[in-house]
């Protein structure tokens, strides 16, 4: 009865130790709306754990050349990233025209990229972490200079 019951404990606890993971490491949320009569209307959510995950399913030689593109910014990303997880909650960036008001703003471990234009609302969220592990990742597997 007790190894019925330690497996059945084993089992129920994987969702528990999965939504814990996610919630701890965050989601990366996209939502574009297109304002036209018969505009388009996206949303996506995904879990950052899933970053990770998805750079393993890239291809080596996607990464190189995705290193070597981008060399010179990954240490300058990587810095930025970790730094801004240390700074506290606010706006960052807000540009204002008379087409599109853009506004960056600094919330919890999260950049939230929000941009309102004439013919679209864009809103981006992702945490700071998720962009850090990244850029190590891509300066890890870039190649000699």
């Amino acid at each position: 009865m007790i190894p019925k019951v330690a497996i059945l404990a084993s089992v129920a606890s994987v969702p528990v130790l999965a939504g814990a993971l996610v919630y701890n490491t965050g989601m990366v949320r996209v939502e574009v709306r297109e304002k036209s009569p018969n505009g388009q209307h996206i949303r996506l959510a995904v879990p950052a754990v899933v970053v990770p995950i998805g750079l393993r399913l890239v291809p080596k030689e996607k990464l190189r050349e995705a290193s070597r593109d981008l060399q010179a910014w990954l240490p300058a990303i990587k810095v930025a990233s970790e730094e801004l997880r240390r700074c506290p909650d606010g706006p960052l960036v807000e540009v204002d025209s008379r087409r599109e008001h853009v506004r960056i703003v600094k919330r919890g471990d999260a950049l939230v990229i929000d941009v309102d234009s004439e013919s679209e609302t864009v809103h981006v969220s992702f945490p700071l972490g998720a962009v850090a592990y990244t850029a190590s990742q891509l300066v890890s597997d870039a190649p000699p200079v």
